[in-house]
Formats: C-alpha cells, structure tokens, sequence
C-alpha cells in the first residue's frame, strides 16, 4: 500500500513502531498494537464496577477512569499514527501517573498534605505538556514519566513495610501485589526494547510463518497488556492499602480470576488466614 492511499494518511508521528502499517485493516494503521490496548479499558471497567460494588473511595473511579484514558489515547496513536494522537497517548500517561502518586502519598485517612499535592501534580503536568509540545522528544516524555513511576515506586515500598506485622493475611499478599506490578511493568519494558532493537528479525520471522501465529511477535502489544494489568495491580494495592488506614483491612479478602485479582467483603466475616 503506497502512504497515499492510508486511510489516515501518511504517519506524522515521531515514531512508527516495529508493526507494519496497515496490514490487516485497511482502516487500523497496527492492527495488533491498536486491539491490545482492550486490556486498558477491560481491566479499568472491571475495576469502576468492583470500587461501586464494595463502596470504595470514588477517588478510584477516577484512578482506573485514568488509566482507561491511557489506553483510549494509545488506542487513537496506533491506528491512525498522527503526531497528535501521539500526544493523546503520550500525555495522559503522565497525567494518570499523577493520579496515582495522589493515591498513594495520600492513604491517611486524615490528608497529610492537603491542596498542596494535587496542586503540585497539576503543575508538573501542565509543565510537561508545554515543554514537551516544544522539545518534541520522546526521550524527554520518557524522563519525565520516569521521575513519577519511580516517585510511585518508592512511596509504595515505603507505605508497604509500615503495614504493621499484626495484618498476618494482608500484608503478605500486598507485598506479592506489588511484585506482582513491578514485574508486569519491567517484563513488559523487557519486550518493548527487545521489539525496538531486533525489529527486523521479528518482521522476517512474521513474513514466514504468518497470521495469526505471527501475531504473537507484536511485541509492543505484549506491553500495553503488560502495563495495562500492572496498572491494575497497583489501583488494588491501594483500595486495600486504604481500607488498611481506615481500620477496615480485616474485613476484606484478595479474590483472583486468572491474572484479574480484586478485593471484596470478607464473606460470614471469617477472617481468612
């Protein structure tokens, strides 16, 4: 397909990842790397019907509504591959990001830091997208949502061990929640560089073998699924965290489905162990 006849027209992004363009939908610029991002809206529904469910703090609603703009942006970038649905997918990684910092410095049930925190995040946000609207590099994107994961990172190390050893049952399974995070995240990092770096070996390997086996070396759709559930991981970390703070931690269990985990009631109130 000659870039005159794309659907969306020829890409004006500053990147064009290791997927080709326009090989299974004329209407879709990656295919693979534009349908994976169902993870980010799946997981962040199933997350807004649980916090309703089990009467959550509405803040998590607005915590996983976060994350599904992430992947609605990201959604928007792959299929048409213009410079700004680049920016729709790119910015409200940083803007979810801060969220998430919110969630997690904030899990008193008394505010510690008060106006000031979100007013800060708000600052840093809004900084971000005019410096980046000018420098125009997605290494400098990278670096500044970088600072923030690590700012999540620590806080959540921090928040983790000062659970008091009393919480026999929860404590263990908030420290795999955050293993289990962190290793989505850093696995899913693995395999976005390791598309960028051998993307032609994999583009061969897909011209031999083909569809649909050859969709499973769309390695940086393994990442939006990835990301996508260790996102997820970390907004259970917190509703737990926080019902942790409020005393109300005894009173909930960890429930998974497959790899989709959620906290709810414990049921007839027996304390599980």
């Amino acid at each position: 397909m000659l870039e005159d006849e794309y659907y969306w027209g020829a890409p004006t992004s500053t990147i064009d990842w290791c997927e080709e363009n326009y090989i299974v939908s004329p209407y879709i610029a990656e295919f693979f790397n534009t349908t994976t991002n169902l993870a980010f809206g799946l997981l962040a529904l199933f997350g807004i019907w649980n916090t309703l469910a089990n009467g959550f703090s509405k803040s998590f609603i607005l915590a996983h509504l976060s994350v599904m703009f992430v992947g609605f942006g990201s959604w928007c970038f792959h299929m048409t591959l213009q410079y700004e649905m680049q920016l729709l997918d790119e910015l409200p990684m940083i803007y979810a990001a801060c969220v998430m910092v919110w969630h997690i410095f904030e899990v008193y049930p008394q505010k510690r830091y008060g106006i000031m925190l979100p007013l800060f995040l708000v600052a840093y946000s809004a900084f971000v997208t005019y410096s980046y609207l000018i420098i125009k590099n997605p290494v400098y994107h990278q670096v500044c949502y970088a600072l923030v994961v690590f700012a999540i990172i620590f806080r959540c190390i921090y928040v983790n061990h000062s659970v008091p050893s009393i919480y026999v049952y929860e404590k263990p399974w908030l420290t795999r929640l955050l293993w289990g995070g962190a290793s989505c995240f850093v696995i899913s990092f693995l395999v976005w560089n390791i598309d960028n770096q051998f993307c032609d070996s994999l583009r061969g390997w897909r011209t031999t073998v083909g569809l649909p086996l050859g969709a499973v070396s769309e390695l940086h759709g393994w990442w939006h699924i990835g990301t996508g559930l260790g996102a997820y991981y970390f907004v259970v970390f917190c509703e737990w965290i926080h019902q942790l703070m409020k005393g109300n931690a005894q009173q909930y269990e960890i429930v998974w489905l497959g790899p989709v985990c959620y906290i709810r009631p414990v049921r007839n109130q027996i304390k599980k162990e």
